[in-house]
Formats: C-alpha cells, sequence, structure tokens
C-alpha cells in the first residue's frame, strides 16, 4: 500500500523581523500632554488670528517640525515662538524672494515664556522650522516647541 505525501510546511530557518516598535512611556506621554498645553497658553497669548501656527517635540523619536503658509498681504507681522521642558532650541522664520538675500529671523526658545517679534512680510509663504538642539538621538522628555504668526 503506498503512502501519499503529507504537505507539510516547510520550514523557513530565517527569523521573521518586525520593525522596532518605539517605545512609550506613558509618564513622558502624560508629561507631554502637559506641556503642549502650556505651549497653547503661551503661544495664544498673542491676540488675533493666526496666519501659521506649528507645534512639534523637541527630543524623542520623532521630533521637530517645518512649515509653511500663505501671506495674503504685505505688512507688519507678529512671530511668537515659545517652548516647554528644555533649553536650546531655535525657530526660523522666513520667506525667499528672487533676487533678494535669504535672511530668516531666528528666536532662540529659552523655554520661561514666550518670545516675540516683529517682522515684515511680504504677499507670498512664510516658513517655520524648528531648529533643534544637539543630535537626533536625545532621549524623550516630552519637551515641545512651537510658532504662530499673526498680523
Amino acid at each position: 500500500m503506498a503512502t501519499e505525501p503529507v504537505n507539510t510546511p516547510a520550514f523557513d530557518p530565517t527569523p521573521v523581523t518586525a520593525s522596532p516598535q518605539a517605545y512609550i512611556d506613558p509618564l513622558i506621554l502624560e508629561r507631554e500632554v502637559r506641556n503642549y498645553a502650556e505651549l497653547d497658553r503661551l503661544l495664544k497669548a498673542v491676540p488675533g488670528p493666526a496666519l501659521l501656527f506649528e507645534e512639534g517635540p523637541l527630543d524623542g523619536p520623532v521630533r521637530g517640525f517645518g512649515t509653511m503658509a500663505e501671506v495674503p498681504a504685505a505688512g507688519q507681522y507678529t512671530v511668537t515662538a515659545a517652548c516647554v521642558g528644555a533649553t536650546g532650541a531655535k525657530v526660523s522664520v522666513g520667506q525667499e524672494h528672487p533676487g533678494a538675500p535669504f535672511q530668516p529671523v531666528e528666536l532662540a526658545l529659552n523655554c520661561a515664556g514666550a518670545t516675540s517679534q516683529d517682522i515684515t512680510l511680504e504677499q507670498g509663504y512664510i516658513f517655520a522650522h524648528l531648529v533643534l538642539p544637539g543630535p537626533g538621538d536625545t532621549p524623550w522628555t516630552g519637551a515641545v516647541g512651537g510658532v504662530r504668526v499673526t498680523e
């Protein structure tokens, strides 16, 4: 009597590797949520509707931000930047125009409160970028930073 072969799955000796999961510390996550609430309070203390508003983490697995917005009309605008939970970050804000020297405004953040500066903008686009301190492998502390541009 002939036996039929049994179809058994072949064993593959190479291990299955999953992408690494980001470690989420609930205490740091809670601190980050509180820091964002404080950052919102600092940035929204300047009256007026926001032309540009952006926030982001200063450390940890995903950090920083870069954004842009359209400036509807030339004029005076106020840039307000702040951070909570760290020091050494900077926010760079500016515009590029053909034939004009590129001169972004850079605000140093000391995380003791908001920093504001009036700037003249032309119609077009404005960018804001969070310049981070140190290398990208800094430990996650829940520190956050942000910028708001108002008329």
